[in-house]
């Protein structure tokens, strides 16, 4: 499972996961729906499957979805998850960091 899987670093993950053997799951928000056809074009070129799941993962309830969406697709485990999703938040300390 790649979050952020769209693009740059979460693309380029993707596919050298395809490259080892692995098939993905990969997260990414509903705007970047072309780039992540684009990263699933990819990893298929490379004879491994390519998931794709659109979701808002700032949002609690979409990180369980996908966890669950994951489990189902790949019979009931997660092997890697690589948590690629971000922006930017600035903070004193770390322990001010919201879920």
């Amino acid at each position: 499972m790649v979050t952020g899987g769209d693009s740059g670093t979460g693309r380029a993950t993707a596919i050298l996961f395809a490259e080892e053997g692995a098939g993905s799951l990969i997260a990414y928000l509903p705007d970047e729906e072309e780039d992540a056809h684009e990263t699933k074009k990819a990893v298929e070129a490379h004879g491994r499957k390519c998931h794709l799941f659109s979701a808002d993962l700032s949002k609690q309830e979409n990180c369980k979805k996908l966890a669950d969406e994951a489990i189902k697709t790949f019979d009931g485990r997660i092997d890697i998850l690589f948590n690629n999703a971000a922006y930017q938040m600035m903070v004193e300390d770390i322990k001010d960091l919201p879920e």
